[in-house]
C-alpha cells in the first residue's frame, strides 16, 4: 500500500483566551497516528497564558511542525473562520476549535477516505458531548463510514445524522468557495455551511466517534445576548428548503423535524411556545409546501410534530 504524504494538510485551530483547554486540544493533534501535517493556531488576540501553553507544546512534540499566527486584534470567532479560509493553501484544510479534543486515529482515518474517494469534499466523523473532555483512555476508532453523495448530501444529512462541524476535514479548493453567514444563521451558521459544501460533491462521515466535544454553558445555550434567535431557525430552514427541492414530500417532512428539533435544542421555548414559533415558521416560508395549511395547522398544534433525529449537534467555538 503506497504511504500517504500527511503534509497535503494543514490544520488550523482557532483561539480566544482557552489556554488550559487549548493545551488538551493541542496534545491530541501531537499524539496522532499520522505524521507530517502541519497545526496552525490561530491566536484571536488572546490576553491569557496562550502563547506560553503553546511554547511548551512545541518543546514537549518538537518534530511536530506548530506554528502560531496572532492577530493584531480580535476578530471575532466568525472572522476567525473566514480568516482560516484566507490562509487556507495547502490541498486539504481542518479547522478545529480550541476546547475539543481529537481522536488519535481521526486524521489518518479520514485522510485515507480522501485517498479512497476522489469526490470527496470534506470527511467529518461523530462526535461526543462531554462537560470535561480530556485527551484519555480513547477506544479504538470504529473507521465504518457513510458516503453521501453529492445530489443527496443534504437530504441525508437531515436522516441520518449532520457531520459535526468541529472535526470537519475539507478538500481545500472546494472550503474557500463556501461562505461563512454569522448575520443570517447566528452561532448556527455551521449548519447551513455544511450544506452548501455537501452541494459541490461527496461528503464522508465516520461512524466512530471522532472529536471530544465540549459542552459549556457559556457556548452552547440560548440567551438573549447570543441567540440562536427565531429568526436565525428560520433561516436555516428557509435556505435548507432553498438548497434541496429536489427531494420534495422527505425534505418537507424532515425539515418540520429537524425545526423542532433546533426550537428544543436552542431552548427557544423559554421566549416561545412551540406552537407560536411554528406560526411564525410558516408565515415566513419555512414550513409551506407539499404539507398544504390542514396538516400545517395539525402540526402547529402538535408538542412534537415528528419524532425527531437526534443527529449531530452545533457549535461554534
Amino acid at each position: 500500500m503506497k504511504a500517504i504524504d500527511y503534509s497535503m494538510l494543514d490544520v488550523f485551530v482557532l483561539t480566544y483566551n482557552r489556554a488550559e483547554y487549548l493545551k488538551v486540544m493541542l496534545e491530541s493533534l501531537c499524539m496522532q497516528t499520522a505524521n507530517g501535517f502541519s497545526i496552525k493556531i490561530l491566536n484571536n488576540a488572546s490576553t491569557d497564558n496562550t502563547l506560553d501553553v503553546i511554547r511548551d507544546i512545541k518543546l514537549k512534540y518538537p518534530n511536530r511542525n506548530i506554528q502560531t499566527i496572532t492577530n493584531k486584534t480580535n476578530l471575532g470567532n466568525p472572522g476567525n473562520f473566514k480568516y482560516s479560509q484566507e490562509l487556507a493553501s495547502n490541498v486539504y484544510t481542518a479547522v478545529f476549535h480550541d476546547d475539543d479534543v481529537i481522536h488519535p486515529e481521526y486524521v489518518e482515518a479520514a485522510i485515507n477516505i480522501f485517498m479512497d474517494t476522489p469526490s470527496l469534499v470534506m470527511c467529518s466523523g461523530m462526535h461526543q458531548a462531554l462537560w470535561n473532555a480530556n485527551n484519555d483512555n480513547w477506544d479504538l476508532l470504529h473507521k465504518d463510514y457513510y458516503i453521501y453523495p453529492r445530489d443527496m448530501g443534504i437530504s441525508l444529512q437531515l436522516l441520518i445524522s449532520r457531520p459535526t462541524f468541529a472535526c470537519n476535514i475539507y478538500k481545500t479548493e472546494f472550503y474557500k468557495k463556501v461562505t461563512y453567514h454569522p448575520e443570517l444563521y447566528g452561532k448556527l451558521h455551521d449548519i447551513v455551511f455544511m450544506m452548501e459544501l455537501s452541494k459541490l460533491g461527496a461528503v464522508a462521515l465516520i461512524i466512530g466517534v471522532c472529536v471530544r466535544w465540549r459542552q459549556s454553558d457559556a457556548n452552547d445555550s440560548n440567551n438573549l445576548t447570543t441567540g440562536p434567535f427565531p429568526f436565525e431557525i428560520i433561516n436555516i430552514i428557509k435556505k435548507i428548503k432553498e438548497l434541496n427541492p429536489k427531494h420534495g414530500l422527505l425534505i418537507e417532512m424532515s425539515l418540520w423535524s429537524f425545526a423542532y428539533f433546533l426550537y428544543k435544542w436552542s431552548m427557544l421555548e423559554r421566549f416561545l411556545k412551540w406552537q407560536e414559533f411554528s406560526h411564525i415558521l410558516i408565515a415566513n416560508g419555512g414550513g409551506g409546501g407539499l404539507l398544504g395549511p390542514v396538516r400545517q395547522k395539525q402540526m402547529s398544534y402538535q408538542s412534537s410534530p415528528f419524532v425527531y433525529f437526534k443527529t449531530g449537534f452545533s457549535k461554534n467555538a
